[in-house]
């Protein structure tokens, strides 16, 4: 579970970061998302506290600091989320209504990491997956 907003705000303060206005409220508008959120939906969540460049400069400045990543939908909207420190995840896409459900990540060898040193050089810090389908809602079940 990705940290509260006030742990987050504290850490990054602790690290020097600047503290403004604007990512305040981003970092509360992801927290109470709850998961990946696309960025309109974001700004609109933030209302007159940040403008639509000030949202994306601020997700892309946390995504670089591993407190927030990109989910990838293959969709044209950019979803965002908080992300746990060393926490992995894997995402459920509803092709029918756009949803996007952020669920543990299990089931995958841990070899897999290994192997991918060995044969390409690349160690993997984290990792997303992501399947593509039907919810349950949308299915009728």
């Amino acid at each position: 579970m990705p940290e509260n907003p006030a742990e987050i705000l504290e850490r990054l303060s602790k690290d020097g970061h600047r503290i403004t206005s604007s990512r305040r409220a981003v970092i509360h508008a992801l927290h109470a998302a709850g998961g990946a959120v696309t960025v309109r939906d974001l700004h609109g969540a933030v209302g007159r506290d940040a403008d639509l460049v000030t949202v994306y400069r601020t997700l892309g400045w946390l995504a670089g600091l591993g407190v927030a990543r990109q989910v990838a939908t293959g969709g044209a909207a950019e979803r965002f989320e908080l992300a746990g420190e060393g926490q992995d995840a894997h995402h459920l896409h509803c092709r029918s209504c756009d949803r996007v459900f952020t669920v543990p990540a299990r089931g995958l060898d841990p070899n897999v990491f290994t192997e991918i040193r060995r044969e390409h050089g690349f160690t993997v810090s984290d990792h997303t997956l992501t399947f593509h389908g039907t919810c349950g809602d949308c299915a009728g079940g």
